[in-house]
């Protein structure tokens, strides 16, 4: 192993504020990055604080969906309920919170079927955003453009996402109205007899602790966010490099081992605090390499994953480049930017299970700063079903202590026609709940479309289609536990959770590290929140 020294760490606060870029501007009069100012939830510069991502997270995140409530197959037409005028109420919740992402699809082609979208925010008369469904995605008016808004999948029938967010501080409801007669829509017939709207949708949201300063949404931005949206813009636009600034980086370790078979290289390990911001492998064998990483002189991994699902790819050499922005396969290299922080030690490795010797070359570069206190430590885990069990959800995270949940890799998804469920700190009801796999990437109607957004997309490689959305940088906070479940298959006949095929991913958050103690880091311990409505 190799030191570069690039940036003296002395540098590292300037990339602090860069990251911060703005913020004391957009009126933030509280908050956190380090122990300096930090963006306020619902500002577009929150998606720029890096520094926030092993941060715990304050409140809980809820989503409204269009799941089958008798737990079927039909997850479209769904609502919480139908007001006067024909207007389909999607979302309620009370105040301080941020809808961080929206997803709409519906059965005929892109602009056949006119919905308006109406978004209420602290003033229930008025709707703060009232748009044309279609038009929202697709006319490129700030702040609903790419690639923090658009549409993916087929060019006719396609996805809708906005990952823009909307922040409120006493209330917030989403509402789909037709503005057409009724037959220029499709419907379809629930279990109960009722003639539905052929429209699927997800509302993904935080519900913040009361008090909590927010910025409330507005169409006119003021200079320090449309500079903080022509920032992320650019961010993005250079995804497969480091998202971080060159300012905040101080050292890269190079490495180049050739790896025997059944053996393990030590491509990275320090002793003290630090935080990993960047990993890259150049190898020709991905599929015979499994990373893990140590922190805090565990004797097991905190991360122990494939090479190739842990930068969103799968097993086989990549087909083509995968520029997301926190993983991907970019200028030969397998990558991943999220930030790894430890606060004693840190030990890296590539495993090999190839029967010839592999060579495996890279670095790793770290951060100026230090991890704050609290920062918790990146777990990523694989769960391989061949095939799930019939019957069940296959579980893809169980997992107990506090943290959050961070993205994930599906380089197996299997069917399309999988429910997600995520269970927080033991209830039984999901805080989230899908409406298909492909939903969840923020794609429609299958998953032979392909795409490398910066946050989400499906591309195809060798072994067919690969998924991957990071839920950064709000994350799903967990503070007792946290359970993940997926269904494999829905046949409207026969039911769910019958297909047998091959299902694998990682799953990315973050937690405390074991040996820890099992306390909770005070900023995450339960927070007041008010009474929900509709969830």
């Amino acid at each position: 192993m190799r030191r570069r020294t690039s940036k003296p760490a002395r540098w590292w606060w300037v990339g602090v504020v860069w990251l911060a870029g703005g913020l004391i501007a957009s009126g933030t009069p509280e908050g956190r990055l380090g122990e300096a100012i930090g963006p306020t939830p619902g500002s577009i510069a929150e998606l720029l604080d890096f520094a926030s991502i092993p941060r715990p997270k304050p409140g809980t995140v809820h989503q409204a969906s269009g799941y089958d409530r008798d737990g079927g197959f039909y997850d479209s037409g769904n609502f919480l309920r139908v007001e006067p005028g024909r207007r389909f109420v999607l979302m309620e919740s009370p105040g301080p919170g941020v809808i961080d992402r929206l997803w709409f699809t519906y059965k005929g082609e892109l602009g056949s079927e006119p919905y308006d979208l109406l978004i209420y925010l602290d003033d229930p008369d008025r709707p703060a955003l009232r748009e044309n469904l279609d038009t929202l995605f697709t006319a490129g008016r700030e702040p609903f453009v790419e690639p923090l808004a658009g549409v993916c999948g087929d060019p006719k029938f396609p996805g809708r996402y906005s990952l823009v967010p909307l922040g409120f501080r006493d209330s917030a409801k989403v509402v789909l109205q037709p503005t057409a007669p009724p037959d220029r829509y499709r419907y379809r017939q629930n279990r109960r007899g009722e003639r539905i709207p052929h429209v699927y949708y997800q509302v993904t949201y935080r519900r913040l602790p009361v008090g909590s300063s927010v910025r409330p949404f507005r169409w006119e931005l003021e200079p320090a966010e449309r500079a903080a949206l022509q920032r992320w813009r650019e961010v993005c636009a250079s995804a497969g490099r480091s998202p971080w600034p060159a300012a905040a980086l101080s050292e890269s370790f190079s490495f180049d081992h050739w790896i025997a078979p059944g053996e393990t290289a030590v491509i990275f390990q320090r002793e003290g605090p630090g935080t990993i911001a960047g990993l890259r492998v150049r190898t020709d064998q991905p599929g015979a390499l499994e990373l893990r990483c140590f922190w805090e002189g565990a004797s097991t991994p905190a991360v122990v994953a494939p090479l190739g699902p842990f930068c969103a790819t799968d097993e086989s050499p990549p087909r083509g480049e995968v520029r997301g922005l926190w993983a991907g396969y970019a200028d030969g290299a397998f990558y991943n930017h999220l930030p790894m922080p430890f606060h004693r030690s840190a030990r890296v490795e590539l495993r090999s299970s190839a029967h010839e010797p592999v060579r495996v070359s890279g670095s790793v570069t770290l951060l100026g700063a230090p991890p704050e206190p609290d920062a918790l430590q990146l777990h990523a885990h694989r769960y391989d079903y061949q095939p799930p069990p019939l019957g069940q959800d296959y579980v893809v995270l169980d997992v107990r202590g506090a943290g959050h949940f961070a993205g994930v890799v599906m380089d197996r998804p299997g069917h399309m026609e999988g429910d997600d469920r995520f269970f927080v700190d033991g209830l039984t009801a999901p805080a989230l709940h899908g409406t298909g796999t492909e939903d969840f990437f923020n794609f429609a109607w299958g998953l032979s479309h392909t795409a490398a957004l910066p946050l989400h997309g499906i591309t195809l490689q060798a072994g067919g289609p690969v998924a991957y959305r990071f839920h950064l940088p709000a994350g799903v906070p967990f503070r007792q536990s946290l359970r993940i479940l997926w269904e494999h298959g829905h046949d409207p006949e026969q039911g769910p959770n019958l297909d047998q095929g091959h299902y694998s991913g990682v799953v990315f958050y973050y937690r405390m590290a074991e040996g820890d103690g099992g306390g909770v880091p005070r900023s995450i311990l339960p927070a007041t929140l008010l009474p929900s409505r509709g969830e």
